[in-house]
């Protein structure tokens, strides 16, 4: 076979790995998202974030590989390559991976829950405790109040006596 042909399907080889690079790149992110879901601008902060990254890195490629000659093939290769990822590895790969991650996470929710279960009966507790000493001030300031208002007419003629003594 011809040394060009077999340098030109090197390179075809390559630009398809790079295709199933990117994508592998693109599931870590749908990975995080699974585990951590966010709003859609965060997502679109991140898919530019992606982009910018993925063009820097092809355009390396490229450069170092073909002396920056963007060739149809090559692209065709990148495209195929995220083809046979995306329909073939990429779904089962990332349902396994965010779901394994995501029993770790809910694992060490369950695990911080439990650290942090006697705080909150002891908190239950204290606010409860609480709740009886507020209950038994309302009830010791509405009798106060009411011996207040009995005595308040003799405090009146107490005072209008004092007036008329004095």
């Amino acid at each position: 076979m011809n040394r060009e042909i077999l340098t030109e399907l090197e390179f075809f080889g390559t630009c398809l790995l790079w295709g199933v690079y990117l994508l592998v790149f693109y599931d870590v992110f749908r990975i995080i998202r699974r585990v951590f879901p966010r709003g859609a601008i965060l997502v679109g902060i991140e898919d530019l974030l992606y982009w910018t990254v993925s063009s820097i890195l092809i355009f390396r490629m490229m450069y170092q590989q073909n002396n920056g000659i963007i060739r149809g093939f090559a692209i065709l290769g990148i495209f195929l390559g995220m083809l046979l990822y995306r329909n073939f590895l990429s779904d089962p790969l990332v349902d396994l991976i965010a779901g394994f991650l995501n029993k770790i996470k809910d694992t060490i929710f369950k695990v911080i829950g439990l650290l942090l279960k006697p705080f909150v009966l002891l908190g239950r507790l204290i606010a409860k405790g609480f709740r009886k000493v507020f209950k038994l001030f309302k009830i010791i300031f509405a009798n106060l109040q009411k011996l207040l208002k009995k005595n308040k007419e003799s405090s009146k003629i107490s005072l209008s006596d004092k007036e008329k003594g004095g």
